[in-house]
């Protein structure tokens, strides 16, 4: 078994309960204003959600193919396994939660999917890298703000093919073609440029943080994060546009995910994963989140499944009693990431992923 990293289970954990979270609201019946401040710290953790669930999902995936390699064995199955899986499970989701998606709606299991087939062949790219005299990690770095840049040429060039207006625009599905296109560019969770997260993530470094390079790193990454938080609102001040929409027009979009967004959202995510590795994090905090971290895709799956169960009988109580009852989910499946930790810990999506993605029993690990 493998080494697990309790701060990268709790960033994850934290992650997947945020989602919860946002996908327990989006189908609260109570009105919504944006200028309401339950709404904008609903929002604030929606929009957080997907880009560290993404970041972390191409470090671990990133730890999985050093590890493989250095064993000397091969990575194709064990991608192909993890890539199939993952979009098929998307293609699930459509049959466990109609309300939101299409059968053939792909989405953020079919991005991670997607990176998993295709990430192999970053390790081509790397050696070139080496040859001509770039560190790996700062072409990777570059690369992923390449995706976020051409993905936005892309949208404002061709305007058709940018996620919406309508949610109805980015999950319907009319064609194998325009599955392909919407899984790569104009869907929910498209590969340009979410690509972006799952690369940066990939050439993060999993150490815990000590000492004096502790105080300066945190300076670092908390001075980019904040700092080009307050840069965008400025912009929104100086030009009238609002500042962040979930779709629209705003310095801050999430669908598509604009340029500003992925800086703000990936630094931010990149100092949150410096917060959790940092050694005075290793508390209770971590403690409490990192059962959900191990179970992040089945609670991803079961909490929608359990949405699609209950939502004709979400009461209409307000934002507020609303708000309450999608922390009370959160709890939930927390206690219950507890729960089977401690009862039947190899009764998981994740560990049926990692029997049949690995062919070496004595090497099968929780990924």
């Amino acid at each position: 078994m493998s080494r697990r990293f309790v701060h990268v289970d709790a960033m994850r954990g934290l992650a997947i309960l945020c989602m919860v979270q946002v996908h327990t609201a989006a189908l609260m019946p109570a009105p919504v204003s944006i200028d309401h401040p339950i709404a904008l710290i609903s929002a604030s953790m929606g929009g957080m959600a997907a880009p560290m669930f993404v970041l972390i999902s191409g470090w671990a995936f990133q730890r999985g193919l050093d590890r493989r390699r250095a064993r000397g064995e091969s990575v194709l199955r064990w991608s192909l396994v993890r890539g199939g899986a993952l979009i098929g499970l998307q293609f699930l989701l459509g049959i466990l939660l109609p309300q939101r998606f299409d059968i053939a709606s792909p989405g953020i299991l079919t991005l991670l999917g997607i990176c998993a087939l295709l990430f192999p062949l970053y390790y081509l790219r790397d050696d070139m890298s080496i040859r001509i005299g770039i560190d790996p990690r700062t072409a990777r770095t570059l690369r992923a703000i390449f995706a976020t840049v051409f993905a936005w040429i892309i949208f404002t060039t061709w305007t058709n093919l940018r996620p919406g207006p309508a949610w109805s625009d980015m999950i319907h599905v009319e064609s194998i073609l325009d599955w392909f296109i919407k899984a790569g560019i104009s869907g929910t969770y498209p590969l340009l440029p979410w690509v972006a997260y799952f690369i940066i993530g990939s050439v993060l470094d999993e150490g815990p943080l000590e000492g004096t390079t502790r105080k300066i790193r945190l300076r670092t990454t908390a001075s980019i994060a904040f700092g080009s938080l307050i840069l965008t609102g400025i912009i929104s001040y100086q030009t009238g546009i609002s500042w962040a929409v979930t779709m629209g027009d705003g310095v801050l979009t999430f669908f598509p995910a604009n340029p500003w967004f992925v800086l703000v959202s990936c630094s931010f995510s990149v100092f949150i994963w410096d917060l959790f590795r940092s050694t005075k994090s290793q508390n209770w905090m971590s403690n409490i989140l990192a059962p959900s971290g191990r179970l992040s895709l089945t609670i991803y799956m079961l909490h929608f499944a359990l949405l699609g169960i209950i939502e004709p009988y979400i009461p209409n109580h307000g934002i507020e009693i609303a708000f309450i009852m999608t922390i009370t989910h959160m709890a939930i499946w927390s206690i219950l990431a507890h729960m089977q930790q401690k009862q039947i810990p190899y009764l998981s999506i994740e560990h049926l992923l990692s029997k049949f993605s690995n062919s070496n029993p004595s090497q099968r690990e929780s990924e």
